[in-house]
């Protein structure tokens, strides 16, 4: 039996130093020897730790066909012209590089993946909020009469606000259409966008209330909702707004009480808004700040299609509607965008030749150029870069002011022209949605590989196939075995040679308990790509009516150095057994 791969993915993990703002130097990468299994855990999930190495990546010296370390990264961002707070890597479960301090640091925009996907989750499973529902449902009551009665607004759905694609400006807009019926709404609902400040930004003043009532289009006339692209944070707080609305509590009460779970966090001071009929409502549109690691987990929890130990937190069907990468609005998809989530299914941060090492599934969510949160679930790989590259906090400023449109008033700033800390994005490609953590944070990560990871899913569970909606697969009555199948990609974007199929191994988790290495599969004769299947004994999953969670993690090993290794877990699936 092999089990080294596995490699304390179920150890607590080795906490971060504690920082204060920059007095501090950043904690050195997490070095902890390969090992087995371990035996017990603290009831509930945390991450595991391991070294670059023992996952298929360099942490500081170049193997095999690296051509960046982890180390190299790390040396590059937290340059003062980018004033990297923290990077930090997982792989297969396992904290396997972490620099940065304890103190949790805004995340901006990564917010809306992190607080306003998970509670949409939740809305859509227990309030009663569908994706191609009106969203004048939850928001044309009172003095927002206009989402009932007047085009475009009667035709925004849900998902059109939740895939950037209703047409709602943005408060950063300067096009005239957008403040030619609302002068000043925009820079209105700027200022209370952080929520209530001394009273001030109370209702009819509050930015759900401006959104709502005042909030224009972005083309005049209106094209149809769902034709136009404009990522739109007046969008996604009426989508909050939705949320809340329909499930009667706060964003940060929802995450709480029906999210989180054993080994993640929770954002720290949300915006809070109060809004019409007495309602106290909160936002996710930049304002929580995130400890990079709690953060992580909520990607874990999404990419996991929201199976946590050994449970279900949400149906999966709604977990894979907002981290999917096909049946997207065509408008937003064109541009890499699916349910709230960004996603790679344009090929946008894995473009060059040397590029190429995670899959087309990655989903996430950025923050101003400044945050990002990002999980490859085909290669169970998670990267979390967090901090603030100016005085001002915000990465696309120009080193001598705001950038060129800017019309807020927090930082109050005239335009300038010095790009060069702008992650080395032109001045022409501002506001692109890829460009810059591609060319500082993802494009250099996929360089630190030994080769391409394998690609890693699950395709059968207990003889049913895998169809991201299912909650839990029952094997047959009386079945003696649990037959799990499961597909291996190797090199599946760089031609042959470099790597090949070592083995898919296969585990189970029970809850609270070490995951169990039960078995390698076997290569299922005349497949391609190569499946492998193990029929694991009946009796050993557990007794009838028993729920267990199976995941394969699918390795390739170098064709130069067969001692050199690249694990990747595959997302989970649960199976009864009856």
């Amino acid at each position: 039996m092999r089990r080294s791969a596995l490699s304390a993915a179920a150890m607590p993990l080795v906490g971060l130093a504690l920082g204060c703002g920059n007095a501090e130097p950043p904690d050195a990468p997490d070095a902890v020897p390969e090992m087995g299994i371990v035996a017990a855990l603290p009831v509930g999930f945390r991450w595991g730790s391991a070294t670059p190495e023992s996952q298929g990546m360099c942490g500081s010296t170049l193997q095999l066909g690296c051509t960046k370390t982890l180390l190299d990264i790390w040396t590059d961002i937290s340059d003062p012209k980018y004033n990297t707070k923290r990077f930090i890597v997982i792989r297969n479960d396992k904290v396997i590089y972490d620099m940065g301090g304890k103190l949790a640091y805004y995340a901006y925009s990564a917010n809306k993946g992190l607080l306003g996907a998970p509670t949409l989750v939740h809305a859509m499973s227990q309030c009663g909020v569908g994706l191609t529902d009106p969203a004048s449902q939850w928001l044309a009551h009172g003095d927002g009469t206009r989402w009932a009665t007047t085009y475009p607004w009667t035709d925004i759905t849900v998902e059109h606000l939740a895939t950037h694609t209703s047409g709602v400006c943005d408060y950063g807009n300067t096009s005239a259409v957008c403040r030619n019926e609302n002068p000043g709404w925009q820079a209105a609902y700027d200022k209370a966008d952080n929520g209530d400040t001394n009273s001030k930004h109370r209702y009819p003043g509050d930015a759900f209330t401006i959104a709502r009532t005042k909030a224009e289009q972005n083309r005049e006339p209106a094209p149809p909702p769902g034709s136009v692209f404009e990522y739109s944070n007046v969008g996604h707080g009426l989508l909050n707004y939705v949320v809340q609305r329909a499930c009667g509590q706060k964003l940060a009460d929802i995450y709480d009480l029906y999210i989180k779970r054993s080994g993640m966090g929770s954002p720290v001071r949300p915006a809070l808004i109060y809004t019409d009929e007495a309602q106290q409502f909160n936002q996710s549109t930049g304002i929580a700040r995130w400890k990079g690691l709690e953060g992580a987990a909520v990607l874990r929890l999404a990419g996991r299609q929201g199976i946590w130990d050994n449970q279900n937190v949400e149906p999966v069907r709604y977990w894979d509607a907002l981290t999917r990468i096909t049946v997207n609005i065509p408008a937003a998809a064109a541009v890499g965008w699916g349910v709230v989530y960004q996603n790679n299914s344009r090929d946008m941060w894995t473009q060059s030749a040397s590029h190429k090492r995670l899959s087309l599934e990655t989903f996430g969510h950025d923050g101003n150029y400044s945050t990002i949160f990002m999980n490859d679930p085909m290669t169970s790989t998670i990267v979390v870069r967090q901090g603030e590259n100016n005085a001002k906090g915000a990465s696309y400023l120009t080193t001598n002011g705001c950038a060129v449109g800017w019309t807020g008033t927090a930082p109050t700033c005239t335009a300038g022209t010095d790009w060069s800390n702008n992650w080395n994005v032109p001045a022409q490609a501002q506001g692109s949605s890829d460009v810059a953590p591609r060319m500082k944070v993802v494009e250099p990560l996929q360089e630190a590989f030994f080769f391409p990871p394998p690609f890693c899913r699950m395709t059968s569970a207990a003889g049913n196939t895998v169809d991201h909606e299912t909650d839990v697969y029952n094997s047959a009555p009386a079945a003696t075995t649990i037959d799990l199948t499961a597909e291996i990609t190797v090199n599946p974007r760089e031609g042959a040679g470099s790597s090949v199929v070592d083995r898919v191994e296969f585990y189970k988790e029970s809850g609270g308990a070490a995951v169990e290495y039960i078995g390698d599969g076997t290569l299922v004769a005349g497949t391609s790509p190569s499946q492998y299947r193990l029929s694991y004994d009946a009796s050993s999953h557990g007794e009838a009516g028993s729920v267990r969670t199976y995941f394969a993690n699918c390795v390739a090993r170098s064709v130069q150095d067969g001692t050199k290794q690249v694990p990747s877990y595959s997302r989970p699936v649960r199976v009864m057994r009856q």
